[in-house]
């Protein structure tokens, strides 16, 4: 859903930026609302927001957000320099508006308890309202229960197939623009999962056309075809060893390896090599597992046999800052050109002089934002990665070790690769079994050198304790610099202002930025203090006192639906407070959905008129109408947290399916999605 909710919250072409909450409301419903006509969905749609992250996300997210306080407050000096400018030329002061503060996107803040309600209302109005609505069981998870969205649809998924009598052609669409959604897809060992994801165009397109959709079952044949060089292969087992090795390419948890990127071709490179030297490393995983010593061999080899051409590709990304520097200058000329046109334009025909003055100073804005965001030449490396001498520079100038002292430099190597082979393990775990640890985090802002991770010989500590997800109070403090201060507690306000109070150490006024290997400003490290937990929470209950969050997944069905009718059986004569019930199969099956249910004491009473319980989309949406009759029923939901991971494909059900199996072109057929557009919010299921 963030996906989802983060362009409805910024200026997408055509549409400028929201000047409301409620138009940002408003236009989550209209992407909703679309979305679901171009999937139609049979059987199930599930809503996840992002809730609170694993504390490896969560330096991530630190990272994001103090990266676009800075970036903000630079953007308002701009502002305030064209503005001048503007003046200079005789034009009255161009109008600008305060700026939404965009970090409020974040678990718990007001912003996103705001949109949670209003997404409930959503449903209940469409249930009610919708025709199309009333057949499907829609699962909703708010930002109040723990873990990102697309890794709680992951979950769910892997519980379904662990239902016996699981229908392996369910048809998954997935929405959302992360990349790491493929390499997720694939761990599910689903043939039938589509991606759909918006189009990214610089003009404007319809509706029907802004969509695009990624389909994993052809990408799952086109992978088994380049894998085609492996003897006797067992192909899920190396899908994901396909996953794994992308990881070291970078992800949201681990920085890539230096020379391994995409721009250095760096997958294509490892899955080529992967094929070549298969008979002496064999498979990389298994069942969600890193196999280290296959690792350490296949680690050495690619070394051996692909450092020289990854040198080569780096002098290709060093000659890509030059043509970054050529475009930035071309879309500069772009925006001086117009800007010269409309400043004609009020000489000739006498325009308004106000709405020039806006059109200018946005002109001007954008050239000088244009400028600023080019760092090319900002800052040198200091080394070049091509030079066979390059180690001791490169952990001297990232970490800051001294490799005079030789003893304690080699120790923080090796322990740097110790950790770094260690958060591979976590991340597999991550997108194959769920989170494996809430607590634990890489400690370092850059990953170890290729040579030293496959020459690393010590022993990896792959045990980790699960732990607890951080209070969402403490996760607001730990990702959200001073900047978005509205966005915390009133409590704490003040102890965050005061650069010298216990809470006052986690937001330093200045952050180091990394730009030596940047070709734009957003490309930077920042070089920010990792969270200690335990002190921030320490700090925090001396001003405010924690109160358990307990978020709640919810149920919604029509009371007309078969899916009403078989709860209200099972949940006959239930207390709202007693403990959930197990799904039975025969409705696990065929709704889809697994896990426990129980009842919920739902705010809004069924068959009585109902308001809608925020006054603002009342007021300023369509979707704000009251409900004439409450048609909608809710209920508590949980999925099945002891779904074990399967990474085979499951076929049993094919074998009674006809009578025989399905084809390859009947399965391809099963994926085309209808005419006219491609998917929808969350995870939707057609058989």
């Amino acid at each position: 859903m963030n996906g989802l909710i983060h362009p409805c919250c910024h200026d997408t072409a055509p549409l400028p930026e929201p000047e409301s909450e409620e138009e940002m409301l408003g236009r989550i419903f209209v992407q909703l609302d679309l979305l679901y006509k171009i999937v139609r969905p049979r059987k199930c749609l599930v809503l996840c927001i992002d809730g609170v992250a694993p504390q490896s996300k969560m330096n991530q997210q630190r990272s994001r957000r103090f990266r676009a306080a800075e970036e903000r407050i630079e953007s308002d000096v701009l502002s305030l320099q064209c503005a001048e400018e503007v003046m200079k030329k005789g034009l009255p002061p161009p109008q600008t508006r305060n700026r939404w503060d965009h970090n409020v996107i974040t678990p718990s803040t007001p912003f996103m308890e705001r949109v949670g309600l209003a997404i409930e209302w959503f449903i209940m109005k469409k249930l009610n309202e919708d025709p199309a609505w009333r057949h499907i069981a829609v699962i909703f998870s708010d930002a109040h229960v723990p873990g990102e969205g697309e890794h709680k649809i992951m979950h769910y998924i892997r519980g379904l197939r662990a239902q016996p009598g699981y229908n392996p052609l369910t048809s998954h669409v997935i929405h959302g623009m992360d990349a790491d959604l493929i390499c997720l897809g694939l761990s599910t060992h689903e043939e039938h999962v589509t991606i759909l994801r918006n189009q990214l165009t610089e003009t404007f397109q319809p509706d029907h056309n802004r969509f695009c959709y990624f389909s994993l079952y052809k990408y799952r044949l086109h992978l088994r075809e380049d894998f085609s060089g492996v003897d006797n292969m067992d192909f899920e087992r190396v899908l994901d060893d396909f996953v794994f090795l992308c990881f070291f390419v970078g992800n949201d948890f681990l920085p890539h390896v230096p020379l391994i990127s995409i721009k250095t071709k760096g997958i294509e490179l490892l899955l080529d090599h992967y094929v070549r030297s298969f008979t002496e490393h064999s498979y990389l995983t298994d069942r969600g597992e890193v196999n280290y010593d296959s690792l350490s061999k296949f680690l050495r080899r690619f070394m051996e046999d692909y450092m020289d051409k990854l040198k080569q590709e780096y002098g290709g990304v060093l000659r890509a800052k030059f043509r970054a520097k050529m475009k930035v200058e071309e879309r500069v000329k772009e925006f001086e050109q117009k800007l010269e046109e409309q400043l004609d334009s009020l000489e000739k025909d006498g325009s308004n002089a106000q709405e020039v003055s806006n059109a200018a100073h946005q002109l001007l804005l954008s050239i000088v934002k244009e400028r600023a965001r080019l760092v090319a030449d900002k800052e040198p490396l200091g080394f070049s990665y091509v030079d066979d001498n390059h180690r001791d520079k490169y952990y001297n100038k990232k970490f800051c070790w001294d490799p005079e002292d030789r003893v304690k430099f080699e120790e923080n190597v090796q322990r740097c690769c110790a950790e770094y082979l260690r958060g591979a393990q976590w991340v597999m775990r991550y997108y194959t079994t769920g989170c494996p640890s809430w607590d634990w985090y890489y400690p370092f802002h850059y990953a170890p050198l290729l040579q030293d991770l496959a020459q690393f010989t010590g022993k990896v500590d792959v045990k980790m304790t699960l732990g607890t997800p951080r209070h969402p109070v403490l996760q607001l403090l730990a990702v959200l610099p001073r900047l978005s201060l509205e966005a915390l507690p009133q409590e704490l306000h003040d102890a965050v202002k005061d650069p010298n109070s216990v809470l006052g150490v986690f937001y330093p006024e200045k952050v180091d930025v990394d730009f030596s290997e940047a070709h734009f400003s957003y490309q930077g490290v920042l070089r920010l203090p990792f969270i200690d937990n335990h002190q921030l929470r320490v700090a925090c209950q001396q001003l405010v006192q924690l109160e358990p969050d307990c978020g709640l997944t919810l149920l919604f069905c029509h009371e007309s639906s078969s899916l009403r009718r078989a709860l209200e059986l099972l949940l006959v004569g239930e207390d709202i407070k007693k403990s959930m019930n197990s799904i039975p199969k025969a409705l696990a099956t065929k709704v889809p959905i697994a896990g426990h249910v129980g009842p919920y004491d739902m705010e809004w009473p069924r068959h009585a008129k109902v308001h809608c319980p925020d006054e603002g989309i009342a007021k300023e949406t369509s979707y704000g109408t009251p409900i004439t009759s409450n048609a909608a029923c809710c209920y508590r939901y949980e999925l099945d947290t002891q779904a074990l991971y399967r990474p085979v494909l499951l076929t049993e059900r094919r074998k009674v399916m006809r009578g025989a199996a399905v084809s390859a072109a009947a399965a391809q057929n099963a994926t085309k999605r209808p005419a006219g557009g491609e998917i929808l919010s969350g995870c939707c299921h057609c058989e």
